[in-house]
């Protein structure tokens, strides 16, 4: 493994995965070779029953499946004592602004205690382009094609970790806080092509890549509407300025379960985003002011 590779962020989450199923694992692994264990605190992944709390909330649980995304809005860039410049408007480049993207998500309770932990992916990649011809006329009849392309995308891979605590707890309701962070790798290109007759110019072709941290704090809700349906409610958000970062992002989901057995759920709901982020550049400063919504579905194995 390459020092390059461990700079991407999809390097980091695969191998916080591993340690973490590596962890949890390992006292079902000692017993077996050891004998019974008499850690009561111990998550086995791979017996047969679905470990749960005195009050019956399950202590681990995957979720994965399919998020149809929209985005409206615009990317800039503002240039040192000048007005910002729009570099990509969703609604006039041509982005295909409808994404579908996976969903994953993540959560864990403590069997002795009222802490936690969540942790969601997705992503919401979308490329197009755009075009104009005419003819421009000219005196004596004559006349010039002319014309201009837009290309562009835009990628935006969301990783959210978090420490939950719960406030109320007992068979029906799971509510608390929960803070970590939200981690958005954000890369756009753009790509302008400008002719006149049959000569052809490139007059735009950059790209901006950008890794933004960004602590935020959450809240939460699972309610156990029927012994087969649940209900999830999640809104995390933050608003700060530190260090090349200054603006505000909301993440919000509900979602609802339908148990098909004691192990699997299928479930639906509805996701929406909104980034408000300005990233300071010595040259220029970045500009996203975008946000994203659309439904989800998917399947949850409980633990």
């Amino acid at each position: 493994m390459d020092a390059m590779n461990l700079r991407r962020p999809e390097m980091w989450i695969h191998l916080f995965l591993l340690a973490f199923f590596v962890m949890c694992s390992f006292p079902a692994a000692a017993e077996q070779a050891n004998g019974p264990s008499t850690d009561d605190g111990a998550l086995d992944l791979f017996d047969d029953d679905v470990e749960t709390k005195e009050t019956g909330w399950p202590l681990f649980s995957i979720a994965f499946g399919a998020a149809w995304l929209d985005a409206d809005g615009v990317l800039g860039a503002r240039p040192p004592s000048s007005p910002p410049i729009t570099i990509i408007d969703f609604d006039r480049v041509g982005l295909d602004e409808s994404d579908r993207s996976h969903w994953l998500t993540m959560t864990w309770r403590s069997r002795t205690s009222r802490w936690g932990a969540w942790f969601g992916n997705w992503r919401y990649d979308v490329s197009g382009s755009r075009s104009w011809d005419r003819e421009w006329p000219f005196d004596g009849g004559q006349s010039v094609p002319v014309g201009a392309a837009v290309e562009s995308s835009f990628d935006a891979n969301w990783y959210i970790a978090e420490a939950t605590y719960s406030f109320v707890q007992n068979n029906t309701i799971d509510m608390g806080i929960g803070f970590g962070f939200h981690i958005v790798d954000l890369s756009t290109d753009l790509r302008v092509r400008v002719s006149v007759g049959e000569g052809e110019v490139e007059v735009v072709n950059g790209d901006l890549d950008t890794l933004a941290p960004l602590p935020n704090i959450l809240g939460y809700l699972h309610w156990n509407i029927h012994p087969r349906w649940e209900a999830i409610a999640r809104m995390g958000w933050f608003g700060l300025s530190y260090d090349i970062y200054d603006g505000q992002m909301t993440n919000a989901h509900v979602m609802i379960n339908f148990s098909i057995s004691d192990r699997f759920t299928l479930g639906a709901g509805y996701q929406f985003v909104s980034l408000d982020l300005d990233i300071e550049r010595k040259r220029y400063t970045e500009i996203y002011d975008i946000d994203f919504y659309g439904p989800m579905a998917f399947a949850r194995i409980w633990f």
